[in-house]
């Protein structure tokens, strides 16, 4: 693991970076920022890939992270719409459509038609999707403890509530953004 501490000193802390920067200073600054950056790009990817990966929760029936998680939020909170999972997972609703598509197709759940809408539904599960919630429950809390020991073996509790406290802040920054550019919209 590589220390940018001297990084931040040279190059942003005290810093600012404008516009119009010769050529042969962007292309500096970008390379040595690019290197600090790349970390967060590859966990990105390798996160993303991890979520996309079909396995099998304890049920025996192969689903993804992204599939796993809508469908233990249809569990636990049965006649939720399709909106309503859009919002939490700051997904567009064509995107929960099409996963909520593959959980009707393995009839995991159901749809009712709204009574004043019939554009509008709920969704619910069959007692097949109830076993996966928890089979997918049971695997996480194991997941989840197994990678944070991991991890302690490397850093201490207050480094990855730290940890934490960044994603959080990273989030929200991002978040920030995403409602900027919706206000413009």
């Amino acid at each position: 693991m590589e220390n940018h501490k001297d990084l931040y000193y040279e190059e942003i802390v005290d810093k600012w970076v404008s516009m119009d920067e010769s050529e042969e200073i962007v292309n500096k600054r970008f390379k040595s920022l690019n290197k600090k950056s790349e970390i967060l790009y590859n966990f990105v990817i390798a996160y993303t890939n991890y979520m996309n990966a079909k396995r099998d929760y304890g049920t025996g029936e192969e689903l993804s992270m992204t599939e796993a998680h809508i469908l233990t939020d249809i569990v636990d909170f049965e006649g939720i719409t399709v909106t309503e999972l859009s919002k939490k997972w700051r997904k567009t609703r064509s995107a929960i459509s099409q996963t909520i598509k593959s959980l009707l197709k393995k009839e995991y759940i159901y749809r009712v038609n709204s009574k004043d809408d019939a554009k509008f539904f709920y969704l619910y599960p069959y007692d097949k999707a109830k076993d996966f919630a928890l089979a997918h429950k049971r695997y996480d809390n194991i997941d989840i403890v197994k990678t944070n020991k991991s991890l302690l073996e490397k850093f201490s509790v207050d480094d990855l509530v730290t940890f934490d406290n960044i994603l959080e802040e990273y989030t929200s920054i991002l978040l920030k953004g995403e409602t900027k550019k919706e206000n413009k919209e």
